[in-house]
């Protein structure tokens, strides 16, 4: 056995000389090697021994003068493939309807879009405007839209009426709506109101607030000529065509008056007895809200971000907003800005129940409804998966 391992055994001491022999005088290092091939290698054991100095990369290279470590790796090999290819993650699409035509209180929605933080959610989200500001909720019962923006007044009507609508976030929460009067019609209270015209866009708002309002008045709503006018609140004003609106997106319609050189006065209804409530929410389908649940989640998760980033960079949100929507570039919208910002929900996914449950109260007293829905049945808070 020992024997049969000489050969080998003596390779390794030639080796180690002639490492050194190449280093000292790399001219011997060549003939060294061969000198050690002749002794190691013998008739019987040619084939092994030929075999073994191919296999061995550091006796080629000491035989052509090389001066390598002793130790030389081999090199590797790598199998050539295509790679393989890079599968994006699935995007969920919803089809979300707006309350009104494009305006700055949609402005998270714009930022969440154009910063990309929709996309980061794995979300394809359509945004679209109504032909008729009363249709989108509809849509939304009827499973042809996944979400609607509108107002907590008109949702507990539609609810009421039984439309499965459940609100889901919110992007305004405190009201903004009221009456906003020509300045020249005579009107100086809410008493004056009476026997005339008043624009509205969306009837469900507009009875409560009316409601609400004149609940302290003499006569009530068939005292009062409702013209529906849809999204033409300012236009019918400033033409004479109505003698005042209901439920105004302020502080937008009041420069909008102003901007048309007509002069307003404004009734709000801070002073009322209508509940807090949310001004914009968005609301999804009750029945089919649970295949829509993530998605809808990572939508509010969005629009949080879009709206923090608003907050800190109004600036720049009111280029971003503008440049992208150019229809929002108007001197009016521009120097509403500051206010609609304040306005903004912090937390969009944030629900306050006791809100809910307080104005569907209210509505119930004031024969505005036929009964009481619980909140879980008219309002949930998304939490994230």
């Amino acid at each position: 056995m020992l024997e049969s391992r000489f050969p080998a055994i003596l390779l390794g001491l030639v080796l180690a000389l002639v490492a050194h022999l190449a280093q000292a005088e790399p001219s011997l290092a060549k003939s060294a090697v061969e000198t050690a091939l002749q002794l190691v290698t013998g008739e019987s054991d040619d084939v092994a021994a030929s075999s073994t100095v191919r296999d061995n990369l550091l006796i080629q290279q000491l035989s052509e003068g090389s001066e390598a470590p002793l130790l030389v790796p081999p090199k590797p090999r790598f199998v050539q493939s295509e790679p393989e290819a890079i599968t994006p993650p699935p995007t969920h699409s919803l089809h979300v309807m707006l309350d009104w035509y494009i305006n700055p209180y949609h402005a998270a929605l714009i930022v969440a879009r154009e910063r990309g933080l929709l996309d980061q959610e794995g979300l394809d989200v359509t945004f679209n405007a109504p032909a008729d500001p009363n249709v989108p909720p509809k849509l939304v019962a009827a499973e042809r839209a996944d979400l609607a923006l509108m107002s907590q007044p008109t949702l507990h009507r539609l609810v009421d009426r039984g439309l499965p609508l459940v609100r889901v976030g919110t992007l305004i929460p405190v009201p903004l709506s009221g009456i906003l009067v020509r300045a020249d019609r005579g009107i100086a209270s809410l008493a004056d109101l009476k026997g005339k015209t008043i624009g509205y866009a969306v009837e469900d708002e507009a009875r409560v607030l009316l409601d609400g309002l004149l609940e302290q008045q003499r006569f009530g709503l068939e005292e009062i000529k409702l013209e529906r006018v849809d999204f033409s609140l300012s236009q019918a004003l400033a033409r004479g065509e109505v003698d005042a609106v209901v439920g105004t997106l302020r502080p937008l319609d009041r420069r909008q008056s102003a901007q048309q050189g007509v002069a307003t006065r404004e009734f709000s209804i801070d002073d009322s007895g209508i509940p807090l409530h949310d001004a914009l929410i968005l609301v999804a389908n009750r029945d089919d809200l649970s295949e829509h649940r993530r998605d809808i989640s990572h939508f509010l998760d969005a629009l949080e971000r879009a709206t923090a980033w608003l907050v800190k960079h109004p600036q720049a949100g009111w280029e971003l907003i503008s440049t992208a929507e150019p229809a929002l570039d108007t001197p009016e919208n521009r120097a509403a800005w500051p206010d609609v910002l304040r306005f903004m929900a912090l937390r969009p996914s944030l629900l306050q129940p006791q809100r809910y449950a307080r104005f569907e109260a209210y509505l119930k007293a004031r024969g505005l409804i036929e009964q009481i829905t619980p909140v879980s049945r008219l309002a949930v808070e998304i939490q994230t998966p």
